[in-house]
């Protein structure tokens, strides 16, 4: 999490999707859920220049407290991909968004379950009072009857409302 996985975005936006004329990266968006959210933190906060908005859905934010808030079925996979918090907390902190979060310039929409096990929504509620606070613009989107991820049919209508105006609004 964090290495080659997040080199191969920078290169696909520098190296080739602007050798595409139907596209035009000077308004590229980023947008992930989970797993895909905690890369849409880190490519925003990282490489900023990149991106113009960008959508976090349940992204951890913060690689040692998710490590400690999943199942223990699943922390052998956790040491193995991700780090083992108990002996490898440099390498996990310089990898999570958190350390590098005052570098994003860009637009955010946060979302998240209140009923959240793994991404908590005191976390990511942190997020986003960190970015305000810095002055950043972000919108907040938390779902009190959803957990890691909108299952409720109103509540998917409402999400990909709100992503598609917030792209609209910030990419247009």
């Amino acid at each position: 999490w964090g290495g080659d996985d997040r080199l191969d975005h920078v290169y696909a936006m520098t190296d080739v999707l602007p050798k595409d004329d139907r596209i035009d990266t000077k308004r590229a968006g980023v947008v992930g859920r989970s797993y895909g959210g905690y890369r849409t933190l880190t490519l925003a906060a990282r490489h900023p220049e990149l991106w113009q908005a960008a959508i976090d859905m349940f992204g951890p934010y913060d690689l040692l407290t998710f490590a400690d808030r999943v199942p223990a079925t699943w922390k052998p996979f956790i040491k193995m991909l991700v780090g083992d918090p108990e002996t490898e907390q440099e390498f996990m902190l310089e990898r999570s968004p958190r350390t590098y979060i005052e570098n994003v310039t860009c637009p955010m929409l946060v979302i998240q379950g209140k009923n959240d096990p793994r991404v908590i929504e005191q976390e990511s509620r942190e997020l986003v009072e960190k970015l305000r606070e810095m002055g950043k613009e972000v919108d907040y989107l938390m779902f009190p009857d959803e957990g890691h991820d909108v299952l409720k049919h109103e509540n998917r209508v409402k999400i990909y409302d709100t992503m598609t105006n917030f792209f609209k609004k910030h990419l247009e």
